[in-house]
C-alpha cells in the first residue's frame, strides 16, 4: 500500500537516483559521486545567504556535478550527462508535487497541483503571470528565473537549459493523451533571450 496521500506527498531519494544514473555513464561512479558531494559546500558558499537552504543545496549539487564531469569529458558531453541524471530526479520529485499517483490526472488537477508545487518548491520566488486559465488552456509566463540567476552567478549559465528541458518533459508526461505542453515556438524562454518563459498547457479533451 502506498504511504503517500494528497497531504503526504512523495519524497524520492534524489541521491540514490543520481548515483544510479551516474553508474550507467561513469567507469568509477563512486569516486566521481564522492567528489561531487565534497564540492557542494564550497559552491553553496558562493550563493547569497538569503536564499533558502533547499534552493542552495539543489543548485550546488547540479553545478558540482557539471564541474566534476567537465574534468572528465568535454563541456557538451558533461552537460548532456547532467541532463540525463537530473531529468529523472526532477520528474520524480515534481510528479510527487503534482500528486501523480494520488489523484486523477485531469486538466483541473494539473492546474491545481502545479500552483501548489510552485508555492512549495525552489521556484517559489519566481514572478509568474497567469495569461489564461480556462477549461481549454492553462497559459502562464514566468517573468524572473531563479535558476538563470543562480547559475549565472556560479559561472555556468548553460545549466539553465537543463531546467527548461525538464519542464518540457514533465508537462508532456503528466497526461500525454489529454494534455499537450508547448512554448508557442522556439526562443520563448529567458535563457534564450526572451523577457519571459512561456508555458502553455492545452486540454485536448476540451469540447466547445
Amino acid at each position: 500500500m502506498l504511504k503517500t496521500s494528497i497531504t503526504n506527498k512523495a519524497a524520492p531519494s534524489v541521491l540514490f537516483i543520481a548515483y544510479g544514473v551516474l553508474k550507467g555513464y561513469a567507469k568509477n561512479p563512486f569516486r566521481l559521486f564522492l567528489k561531487i558531494l565534497l564540492n557542494v559546500p564550497k559552491i553553496k558558499k558562493q550563493l547569497p545567504q538569503k536564499l533558502d537552504d533547499d534552493i542552495k543545496k539543489q543548485a550546488a549539487i547540479i553545478a558540482s556535478m557539471y564541474n566534476v564531469l567537465k574534468e572528465e569529458v568535454d563541456k557538451e558531453r558533461a552537460l548532456s550527462t547532467v541532463q540525463a541524471i537530473i531529468t529523472p530526479i526532477a520528474i520524480a520529485v515534481q510528479l510527487g508535487n503534482f500528486r501523480y499517483a494520488e489523484t486523477e490526472r485531469s486538466f483541473d488537477n494539473l492546474k491545481k497541483y502545479h500552483e501548489m508545487a510552485i508555492s512549495e518548491g525552489p521556484t517559489r520566488t519566481n514572478k509568474m503571470e497567469i495569461v489564461e486559465s480556462s477549461d481549454e488552456k492553462y497559459h502562464f509566463r514566468v517573468k524572473s528565473c531563479l535558476h538563470m540567476g543562480i547559475y549565472k552567478r556560479l559561472g555556468v549559465p548553460e545549466l539553465t537549459r537543463i531546467m527548461c528541458n525538464v519542464d518540457n518533459a514533465l508537462y508532456n508526461i503528466y497526461s500525454p493523451d489529454k494534455v499537450v505542453f508547448h512554448r508557442n515556438g522556439p526562443g520563448h524562454t529567458i535563457f534564450e533571450g526572451c523577457e519571459y518563459c512561456e508555458f502553455i498547457c492545452e486540454n485536448r479533451e476540451f469540447k466547445q
